[in-house]
Parts: structure tokens; C-alpha cells; sequence
């Protein structure tokens, strides 16, 4: 079926009990789509506008729940009766160059490298349709802060503290509202980093319909004793494939081919040590994917261990596991959506981070259509249905200019399906100043985002 555009933009009717503010946040969201920026007086027509924008965004009424609320609300029903994955990560907001107008004490706290209190952490779920990739929306968000007086792990003996005391708990909160968000979902895939990799998350969070995919952070301890990262080494390969790797300018790495081999096992990883105490069970049966790359004279090759809940009998199985891990790049584009080249969050000149919060909640939404045309892009068959992204308004102004665009050559035409969404992704591609040439890759996020 066919899902309209309006499932990925947000009402915000009745989101403060003010039907002016509600308005000025409909208005804001619409410049925020036009114009992705964080720059109020840019996103503003005048004066009047920019100190309305101001006061909603430091206006209690309008509160981080209401907006998680609304941003999840609308993917409720778009998940129903399909198998999704819901792709965790998290990222630092660090407004520090903005310290001299931030009133402390609002809602920011301590910097991973820092001790200066001018960060927020954001943590969100976003959810893709596990047979297309397709963006849904995102199932849940998290933000919070580190207090400025907190006293480090080793002070807070955190090795030895509750799970529900740890940030790392961030992983098990996402995880458990998303169950309930996606509860129409036929089957839901928690992605996650390294970071994920919890004992107490494997524990508590799988059931029938709900598995987990998560990258190993370090080996464990098996139940007979061995060890999991030797056992693994010991597997014989169940398969071998190649893969393209596009290259990255910011890591300067070039395009290459991957030689990949996979191989699979099923282990029992005993519970810790520190855990004895704790109810956890005293171990969990984890279907555990080694995808190495072999290709001679990579100075860093690809070298992944998952772990996952789901069964993985043949080599078939592993490979999907490792294509759905892959996917987690794309919660790696939201964050640089966000940050610098994107709408430059970090260079909002906001007076506190609450107001900041707020504002990171509505990108959000207005970075979907990006994300869907990134990925659209990238898919031979063209990604969405076009009028899934675009109302029928917007399909006819892409047409026009289109038109403009195209040269006249096939090498300079728009050769994709007008019926997909890749078509348009070429259109706006080439407006950001993409050429449209093949062999240059797929237009980026940046681009996109014009």
C-alpha cells in the first residue's frame, strides 16, 4: 500500500494547548523542511517571526515529551504486519562555541572530552523496513546530559552499579519503548553498535518477536570455559562474497571491492562475573557471525563479530545478518545531518539547551525526506514510490525542472523510473551540485540536503 507523504511530516495540532504556538510550530517545521538550518533569523521571513520562533522553543508548553510523543505516534501504524529493524546509536551535541550565551543549568552537561558543561546526548531509534530499507520514522529518542558534578566510573565503582543506574541503560530504555511503539510490527531487529554489546540487554530484551543484532565489543567467556573470540577463529568458512565499497573523502579511503568470508556458531556466553548476584541467567545462547575481509593489502580491513538472537543456520542466513548490520550507516547520516554541513545544530545561537533539545526533535522529522532519497539512491529498483516522498504539488516542480537539468547526452539525462523516488533524488542531487554522472557516486546527504 501506498503510504502519503503526510505519514512523515508532523501534526502538531494540539500539541501545547495553544492553538498559536501550535501554529508557530507547524510554521517553524515547514522552514525547517525548506531550509534545514538552525540559524532562527535565516529560518525567519522578519523580525516579528524570529522572536516568535525564540519564545515557542524556550515556552515550557511545548515540552520534549510532546514532540517524542508525535514524532513516534505517526509510525505506529506504518509498521503494522512488517518485519522492521530499529537502528539504535548515540551522538553528543556540543555547543560549546556557543558557551558565552548558554544560561547553565539548562539541560546541558559534561562533554565525553570535556569538562566543560556545553553537551547533550541524543539517542534515537530509527526504524527501516527490514525486506526494502525504507525509512519508517524513528520508534523512540532519548536525550539527556551528564551533571557537571558527576564523579567518574572509577569513583562510582560503575563496573559494580545497577544497569538501571548506568547510561549505558540508554540501550535497554530505546529498546523496551520501541517494543511498544512497534507493537503492530510482525517482527522487530534491534541494531547496535559496538556499545549495545550488554549482557544485561540479552537477557531482558528478546523474545518470539523481538531479537537483537549487535555488534561484540570484547569476547566473552563461554560457558565451558573457553573463550568466545578463539572459539570463533576456529569456524570454518561458510561462504564467501564480494562487496563495493564506496570511498570517503573524510577518512581517505577510495573505492575499492571487498573479498569478504563469513563464517557462523552457535555459543552459550556465560553470565559475568559481577552479575552473580543479579537474577540475570547464568548464560544466553547467542548465534555469533565472524565477516572478515580478505582482500590482500587493505591496511583496514572490514572485520565484524556479531552477535544475535536470531537463527542462523547456513551461510544465507549469516549474510543477511551482516547486510542488516550495514544498515547502520544510516543512523550514522542522521547524526551528520544534524551536526555541521547538515542543519549545524551545534551552531545554533540558542540561550539554553533545552530550547536546543527541542529544536533537535523537530529536525528530526524534516531530515526524513533526505534520508529516503540518500537511500533511494543507492537501490537499483529506485527506492519509495515517489508520491510516498513527495506530494503531487512538489512531483510537478521536479518535473519541470528536470527538464532544465538534463542535458543532452544519456550520460547527462535523468534515466531513473519518474515513478521512483531515485528519480527525484536526481533532480535535487544535481540542484546541490552533484553532476550526475555515474562514475562521480550517489549525490550524499549533504547534498541532498541543499
Amino acid at each position: 500500500d501506498i503510504l502519503p507523504p503526510a505519514n512523515f511530516f508532523p501534526d502538531y495540532t494540539g500539541l501545547t494547548g495553544d492553538r498559536r504556538l501550535d501554529r508557530r510550530a507547524q510554521n517553524l517545521f515547514a522552514r525547517l523542511s525548506q531550509q534545514p538550518a538552525s540559524n532562527i533569523s535565516k529560518l525567519s521571513s522578519g523580525r516579528a517571526e524570529q522572536i516568535g520562533y525564540y519564545r515557542l522553543l524556550e515556552n515550557e508548553k511545548l515540552t520534549e515529551a510532546s514532540l517524542i510523543e508525535e514524532l513516534v505516534g505517526r509510525i505506529r501504524p506504518l509498521v503494522a504486519g512488517r518485519d522492521v529493524l530499529c537502528i539504535e546509536d548515540s551522538s553528543e551535541i556540543n555547543v560549546s562555541k556557543n558557551k558565552n550565551r548558554l544560561r547553565p543549568q539548562s539541560g546541558l552537561g559534561r562533554s565525553d572530552n570535556a569538562d566543560n558543561a556545553t553537551c547533550f546526548k541524543i539517542h534515537p531509534g530509527l526504524v527501516v523496513d527490514a525486506g526494502s530499507c525504507w525509512p519508517l520514522g524513528f520508534s523512540d529518542v532519548r536525550l539527556f546530559h551528564r551533571p557537571a558534578e558527576q564523579a567518574d566510573r572509577f569513583q562510582r565503582n560503575y563496573r559494580n552499579v545497577p544497569i538501571a543506574q548506568k547510561e549505558s541503560y540508554k540501550w535497554i530504555q530505546v529498546s523496551n519503548a520501541s517494543k511498544v511503539t512497534l507493537e503492530q510490527a510482525a517482527r522487530v531487529t534491534f541494531i547496535q553498535d559496538r556499545e549495545g554489546d550488554i549482557y544485561e540487554q540479552f537477557a531482558c530484551i528478546p523474545d518470539d518477536k523481538h531479537h537483537l543484532l549487535i555488534r561484540s565489543r570484547v569476547t566473552r567467556r563461554l560457558v565451558d570455559g573457553s573463550d568466545l573470540y578463539h572459539s570463533m577463529e576456529s569456524l570454518p568458512p561458510a561462504g564467501y562474497y564480494s562487496i563495493e565499497i564506496q570511498s570517503d573523502k573524510r577518512k581517505n579511503k577510495e573505492k575499492r571491492i571487498a573479498q569478504m568470508a563469513i563464517c557462523h556458531g552457535k555459543f552459550r556466553i556465560a553470565r559475568p562475573v559481577n552479575l552473580a548476584k543479579s537474577g540475570y541467567p547464568d548464560h544466553i545462547l547467542l548465534n555469533c557471525i565472524w565477516a572478515q575481509e580478505i582482500t590482500p593489502g587493505v591496511s583496514d580491513p572490514i572485520n565484524w563479530k556479531l552477535l544475535t538472537t536470531h537463527e542462523v543456520c547456513c551461510y544465507e542466513d549469516a549474510a543477511k545478518m551482516v547486510e542488516w548490520y550495514s544498515y547502520r550507516w544510516y543512523i550514522e547520516q542522521v547524526f551528520r545531518l544534524l551536526k555541521h554541513k547538515g542543519f549545524g545544530i551545534e551552531d545554533a545561537q540558542l540561550e539554553s539547551g533545552w530550547a536546543l533539545r527541542k529544536l533537535i526533535l523537530m529536525q528530526l522529522s524534516a531530515l526524513l525526506k533526505i534520508l529516503q532519497m540518500n537511500i533511494a539512491y543507492n537501490q537499483a529498483e529506485g527506492g519509495q514510490p515517489i508520491e510516498e516522498v513527495f506530494t503531487k504539488e512538489e512531483v510537478e516542480v521536479l518535473t519541470h525542472l528536470n527538464m532544465k537539468l538534463q542535458g543532452k547526452t544519456p550520460k547527462t539525462q535523468n534515466n531513473n523510473n519518474p515513478g521512483m523516488t531515485k528519480w527525484a533524488t536526481w533532480v535535487v542531487g544535481r540542484l546541490g551540485g552533484w553532476k550526475g554522472y555515474d562514475s562521480q557516486g550517489p549525490p550524499g546527504v549533504i547534498c541532498l540536503k541543499i
